[in-house]
């Protein structure tokens, strides 16, 4: 479930590394340092990253900088989470922080269908 799909064909990760691969090959300290607090996440974000069943999901492929997919593993990892969760719970925070509006179960925001 935590596997982001290459449905399409593209290219593909060499086996037997998995997710983390990248932590494992010398690149563990990058973006660490700048991790503050006490280390503990508060409970709500323990609560969202929380293994759940519910809405249907939807394939989302994306590229992003290889420290972050090395932040995202290990939190994935620590946290015994799926990307897909770690992913959604980001997702969803930013777009409130931006105030962008809920969608319904169909995935249909209001304000778009004026």
């Amino acid at each position: 479930m935590a596997k982001v799909g290459n449905a399409g064909g593209g290219a593909r990760r060499p086996t037997g590394g998995g997710r983390g691969g990248a932590a494992r090959s010398g690149k563990e300290g990058s973006g660490a340092e700048g991790v503050s607090g006490s280390g503990m996440p508060s409970p709500e974000l323990t609560a969202k990253l929380e293994p759940r069943k519910g809405p249907t999901k939807v394939p989302l492929n994306t590229r992003v900088l290889a420290s972050t997919e090395a932040r995202l593993n290990w939190l994935v990892n620590d946290r015994q989470s799926t990307v897909t969760n770690v992913v959604d719970v980001a997702l969803q925070e930013f777009f409130d922080r931006y105030r962008v509006p809920p969608a319904d179960l169909d995935g249909r925001i209001a304000e778009q269908e004026s």
